[in-house]
């Protein structure tokens, strides 16, 4: 074989060689899109998947929370005076759904009765369990800062739940909370007679500095 023949088979194989690695690189990048595509595909699918779990959760929460209002305006507001006097605590006013802002914190309470002697303060859940009870516990001494137009007032807690499990309900009865549970169409106190409810400190009225 001639010089001229081995420089043209030389050209003639690094074509066919550079061919070749095109050929593998169109392949890969083939494969590379079709990767990428299935990547977009399962993402695509995942996010609506994502946003109907996101729906569904939203709708639950909806139907909690609507759930929740109705126990609290529908059972418990109503018969926060009637239950609470039979108890000897005369309340004349009810609300639902205070809420109070200073300096940056916020309090709400979900029903509040009060009286001429004393005030109660109403945490209602659909389930109640006993870290909502000891997150009420810690809020309650910081009513007065945030609704200080009831100082000079005894201040009394109570929890309600549609569903209460006794060990749940023992609890709170420990700490000096009325429990409430539903009776039918109504709600009563699960508190035997003995049941002596916690005070939470109240601060004193200030007087008028006389002139």
């Amino acid at each position: 074989m001639t010089t001229l023949e081995k420089i043209e088979e030389l050209i003639y194989r690094s074509a066919q060689e550079a061919e070749q690695r095109a050929q593998e690189a169109a392949q890969r990048s083939q494969e590379i899109d079709r990767r990428f595509q299935e990547n977009e595909r399962l993402l695509k699918e995942r996010a609506r998947e994502f946003e109907l779990e996101r729906k569904e959760m939203r709708d639950q929460l909806y139907g909690l929370t609507k759930t929740l209002g109705l126990f609290a305006e529908s059972m418990v507001y109503p018969n926060t005076i009637p239950i609470f006097k039979e108890r000897g605590l005369v309340l004349t006013d009810v609300a639902a759904r205070l809420a109070a802002r200073r300096n940056g914190g916020t309090m709400e309470i979900d029903v509040l009765g009060a009286g001429p002697e004393a005030v109660v303060a109403i945490e209602t859940k659909s389930r109640l369990t006993t870290p909502y009870v000891r997150e009420f516990l810690e809020r309650l001494p910081h009513f007065f800062e945030y609704f200080p137009r009831f100082s000079g007032l005894k201040l009394y807690g109570a929890v309600a739940g549609l569903s209460v499990e006794d060990s749940v309900a023992r609890y709170a009865y420990k700490n000096g909370l009325f429990v409430l549970v539903p009776a039918g169409q109504l709600v009563q106190i699960w508190n035997d007679a003995n049941f002596i409810p916690r005070t939470f400190g109240a601060p004193e009225k200030k007087s008028a500095r006389k002139k």
